[in-house]
């Protein structure tokens, strides 16, 4: 029968509301340099497997790390897929630590198939991230009395809707294109004071940028298959790099008794701060009798051009590397635990920013989770994500704050048969 109109409608108003559902989800001081920290771009089962995806492809849940993998979808199926995390976060610097508990709901992505060889996907995700609040005091020298504290704080982010296409000119090859417009706002505050001294100004310093842009990924996927039990899967994305053009200040304003000097204020517009890197990746899926399966991705980011709010970060080239491993029975049986899948990955990454001209920090993860079928008289097909994440923020340079994170990734994909004819006798 036709596509079902209503239900399109509501998926798709459901994408655009994302915005108004999402939170921000973040607790970080490193959010306050470049575009802040950079969302994960993966999914459920990528986030199983240390946000490997580069070559990934199943008719069974969406990858949008690779707009080939589009391809991977049957002709009857509508594939809607959501889903949020929980995250404890223990910060710790100089013997001192804290604790932050954040939760944020991360996508929401649709996969179908418009014709033989061609696959669509539209959906929504966050590019960055902003979130933070803290302060630090200082006595001043040579006054006891008298101390110094400047207090941090910073909001925002930015937004990522999409749609793609992936099409396979022939068998075992896939190419695909994938446009996201890219808009939000980023804001960081910074008041500096000075206790106990009446003849000291006091300062606020406001940070903000506007974006709004398109970014452009695209990839292809080629499968070896050695034999009907062994097969190889090659993937390679690219994103373009360009700039951003966005609408950046500073405001510098002095503050008497607290309140702002409108003769003292002065602002300053910041251009060519603002980049999108140019982007390679590429991954490699070894699949087992559709049962032991593992693999590896390589990204490369190039941000060394970046200069942001001219404030002493800049960009610097960044690499991540993931690997992981996946076991499905795929045994039929009414064990759940024989028809679930298993999953686990590793990862580490470079940061993209240098802080004072050093190295900023390396991110360290681990996951591992598993995938449960939703069967009943109505539902065969349909899966939820559940995977557990670690994650380690090392600092390069001394004095610098740690991180640790807990995270629970949970995601579940509806697999509806929206296409099948039915036939009335």
């Amino acid at each position: 029968m036709a596509v079902n109109k209503r239900l399109i409608t509501i998926l798709l108003s459901f994408i655009l509301a994302f915005p108004i559902f999402a939170e921000n989800g973040i607790n970080s001081p490193y959010s306050r340099y470049g575009l802040g920290i950079l969302s994960n771009q993966s999914l459920g089962v990528n986030r199983q497997l240390g946000g490997l995806g580069y070559a990934l492809r199943s008719n069974s849940y969406i990858n949008l790390l690779n707009p080939a993998s589009f391809t991977a979808i049957d002709s009857l199926s509508m594939l809607f897929e959501a889903g949020f995390s929980l995250q404890y976060g223990n910060f710790k610097e100089s013997g001192k630590s804290v604790n932050a508990y954040n939760a944020s709901f991360d996508y929401v992505a649709i996969k179908f198939r418009i014709c033989k060889g061609l696959g669509m996907s539209a959906g929504f995700l966050p590019y960055s991230k902003v979130g933070y609040s803290f302060s630090n005091t200082t006595k001043m020298g040579g006054d006891d009395s008298a101390t110094s504290s400047e207090s941090y704080l910073g909001s925002g982010g930015i937004y990522q809707p999409f749609i793609g296409l992936g099409w396979s000119p022939f068998k075992n090859f896939s190419i695909g294109a994938m446009a996201s417009y890219l808009y939000g706002d980023i804001s960081h505050s910074i008041t500096s004071t000075i206790e106990n001294n009446t003849a000291a100004h006091n300062r606020a310093r406001n940070y903000s940028i506007g974006v709004s842009n398109y970014k452009l990924d695209f990839g292809l996927q080629y499968v070896a298959q050695f034999n009907k039990k062994n097969s190889l899967t090659f993937g390679a994305t690219y994103s373009l790099g360009h700039d951003l053009n966005v609408n950046a200040k500073k405001i510098t304003h002095t503050l008497i008794n607290g309140a702002i000097d409108a003769a003292g204020s002065d602002t300053l517009a910041i251009a060519n701060g603002f980049n999108l890197p140019h982007t390679f990746g590429g991954g490699l899926w070894y699949n087992i009798d559709d049962r032991w399966l593992f693999g590896a991705d390589y990204t490369y980011q190039m941000w060394e051009t970046a200069t942001f709010f001219g404030d002493g970060s800049s960009g610097t080239n960044r690499s991540k590397v993931s690997a992981g491993i996946e076991y499905s029975p795929n045994i039929i049986s009414r064990n759940l635990l024989k028809i679930m899948s298993y999953r686990a990955g590793v990862y580490f990454a470079q940061p993209y920013t240098k802080i004072n001209g050093n190295k900023g920090y390396n991110e360290y993860g681990a996951s591992i989770g598993v995938s449960i079928p939703i069967r009943n008289d109505y539902n065969v097909n349909s899966l939820i994500h559940i995977s557990g994440e670690y994650v380690h923020i090392s600092p390069a340079t001394t004095g610098m704050i740690e991180e640790n994170y807990l995270r629970l990734n949970i995601g579940i994909t509806f697999n509806e048969n929206w296409f099948m004819k039915m036939k009335v006798k």
